[in-house]
């Protein structure tokens, strides 16, 4: 175990202790189960992965940097904007709704930040990440799973998307497009294509990639 990772552990351990809470309480709290939380302060699982980080910060009442131990920069004058927190590691704001995270400007609209790698770092003011409410494309993407994705206003067909229809309904989808017509698809065979041709095609509008799924517990 390197030093950073013991660093991580004993965090853990101690805000659990500050709050007087036994390993089934954090279970509760987190979704994680008894074992798993053992292993993670004992040290049996070498790195704990970030989307868990998230998880424990929330169960223990703190913030994914204080149990990574990582400075945080200076934040942008406008919080919807994702930044650095450790090399190539940002913190990307976290929208209720597809329509909040793609015309919101204001603090309040950010409900929580989630740390993702991104390679390029003239990307980053363009990732938002969204809290998916549905489950019409299960069961890649479930109710609660957040979706990291970056502006855009083209996608390859076939590619899961962000789209606003008809200016203000936003939806995550797959797209799939021709010469003259674009076909929403969802992944849950309950729900129908949503098939539009012609002029109605205008109605849709792509706004983001979906880069990256991080499933909740």
């Amino acid at each position: 175990m390197n030093t950073h990772t013991d660093d991580i552990i004993k965090r853990i351990k101690k805000r659990r202790e500050e709050l007087g809470l036994s390993y089934q309480d954090l279970a509760a709290r987190t979704g994680l189960s008894k074992s798993t939380l053992q292993r993670y302060e004992t040290g049996d699982i070498a790195n704990i992965p970030l989307s868990k980080i998230s998880v424990l910060a929330k169960g223990l009442q703190t913030t994914q940097q204080f149990i990574m131990g990582w400075e945080e920069e200076t934040q942008s004058e406008r919080p919807n904007i994702a930044y650095v927190i450790k090399d190539g590691i940002y913190n990307v704001p976290v929208y209720e709704t597809v329509s909040a995270g793609f015309e919101a400007y204001a603090c309040n609209e950010v409900i929580d930040y989630v740390p993702t790698v991104i390679s390029n770092p003239y990307e980053a003011e363009d990732t938002i990440a969204i809290k998916v409410k549905g489950d019409s494309m299960y069961p890649k993407i479930e109710d609660g799973d957040i979706i990291v994705v970056r502006k855009q206003e083209s996608v390859d067909s076939g590619s899961i998307a962000v789209v606003l229809l008809d200016g203000d309904e936003g939806l995550v989808k797959k797209v799939k497009y021709g010469s003259d017509w674009i076909d929403l698809v969802s992944i849950n065979p309950e729900y129908k294509v949503k098939h539009f041709e012609g002029e109605e095609v205008e109605r849709v509008r792509v706004v983001g990639l979906v880069r990256q799924i991080i499933k909740t517990v």
